[in-house]
């Protein structure tokens, strides 16, 4: 379970820091929310790495505001990065709430 947190954490870390990249390069791509959720992205991986549920439970809602987000602006136009960012909401939303699933059990 430890290795799937990690990669939860890793995918944030790096969206995080992509989705900034992209704002800063394209001069403010798809408005101030891409710098906003880079940021918190980021933050949240750092989060992952420790202990405890509340990560876990941001992990899980955090992204799939930000995918729902992603998806609307994907209706409008497909764009190949705005599909990867949702596509690695999709999966660390599911990989949070596995975990969080399994601490319930056990």
């Amino acid at each position: 379970m430890q290795r799937a947190r990690t990669i939860a954490s890793g995918l944030l870390l790096f969206t995080g820091v992509a989705h900034l990249v992209r704002y800063f390069a394209e001069s403010g791509a798809d408005g101030a929310g891409m710098a906003v959720f880079g940021l918190i992205y980021f933050a949240l991986g750092l989060a992952l790495r420790r202990p405890g549920a509340w990560p876990l439970w941001l992990g899980a809602v955090v992204p799939a505001v930000g995918g729902l987000g992603g998806s609307a602006l994907l209706r409008e136009g497909l764009d190949p990065v705005m599909a990867l960012f949702v596509a690695i909401d999709v999966a660390v939303v599911g990989v949070c709430v596995r975990l969080l699933l399994a601490r319930r059990r056990a």
